[in-house]
């Protein structure tokens, strides 16, 4: 079956999300879709387009250049975006597609792996997470456990996120170069890469979380100079003995999309967090020394 987004080219694509409001937009849309199309595109293919106009939609972490993708593109009516910087620009209330179907577009403030998503159960056809999980820095299984508790059965989620065993990472480490992604640091909050996966690592998050996944793929490689890139091929040489790490997941992005099938499955999974003996101990601690102050 034909999916809306191979009835445009890139151009209808390019004018489709320039008719979003940017004001107050932290960024420059032009450039964003100079070096972004093709995520936008192999995401997008992935993404089921709404079944009637009650369909629903949760972007967590959003960013407004998407949202005519999801209402004019994909026709959903039934719109919430979050965030948890309102004042950044990447959404508002009454956010608006010119000439664009009316839709009910909301904005939820919450921040996703601290809070309860303020949504009831079972709410929504379709959650995105699109480039946010490696700047989660606390717990992102209660991401997901809140994302398996607001997704109606048998409802999709997907995800977009970098792939730490990209051939770029592995390139600078032969360079003697910081492996990761965007690691910079702003002086005020944690709002970078904390940290990046591997597309095995994307499949067992969503199984913990109670979504089976339909697909997990590698996708996107962008060109960084003849010397990096003469060493990038050196690298896939080097790796083809390793099964666990074919060739097919070692692009820069990785997007996985599966379906709600069950409750979460796991809520800590050992390979994903540490003891927290430490902590635990801590507490107790303190609680004893209270119990006697008192």
């Amino acid at each position: 079956m034909t999916h809306p987004v191979d009835e445009y080219s890139d151009d209808q694509l390019h004018d489709l999300m320039m008719r979003v409001d940017a004001k107050g937009f932290p960024g420059d849309l032009e450039q964003l879709w100079a070096v972004e199309q093709s995520r936008y595109r192999e995401t997008l293919r992935r993404i089921p387009p709404a079944r009637g106009d009650q369909a629903t939609v949760l972007d967590l972490g959003s960013s407004r250049p998407w949202l005519p993708f999801i209402s004019v593109l994909l026709g959903y009516r039934r719109i919430t975006l979050n965030t948890s910087y309102p004042e950044s620009g990447f959404v508002a209330d009454g956010l608006e597609v010119r000439g664009a179907p009316r839709s009910d577009v909301r904005v939820s403030v919450f921040d996703i792996e601290r809070n309860a998503f303020p949504h009831p159960d079972e709410s929504f056809d379709l959650v995105l997470c699109l480039q946010v999980l490696e700047h989660l820095a606390v717990d992102p299984m209660a991401m997901m456990s809140e994302v398996n508790r607001v997704l109606k059965p048998g409802g999709t989620f997907l995800l977009t996120t970098p792939n730490v065993v990209r051939y770029s990472n592995v390139v600078r480490l032969m360079l003697g170069e910081n492996p990761y992604g965007w690691a910079a640091y702003n002086g005020y909050d944690g709002n970078r890469h904390n940290r990046e996966y591997a597309p095995a690592e994307i499949h067992r998050l969503l199984c913990a979380g109670g979504i089976t996944p339909d697909e997990v793929v590698t996708f996107g490689a962008k060109r960084r100079g003849f010397q990096r890139d003469a060493l990038k091929h050196l690298a896939g040489v080097a790796f083809a003995p390793f099964r666990k790490c074919p060739r097919k997941w070692r692009q820069d992005l990785i997007l996985a999309v599966g379906r709600k099938t069950s409750v979460q499955i796991e809520r800590r999974p050992d390979w994903l967090y540490f003891d927290l003996a430490e902590r635990k101990h801590a507490e107790a601690t303190r609680n004893k020394a209270l119990a006697t102050a008192g």
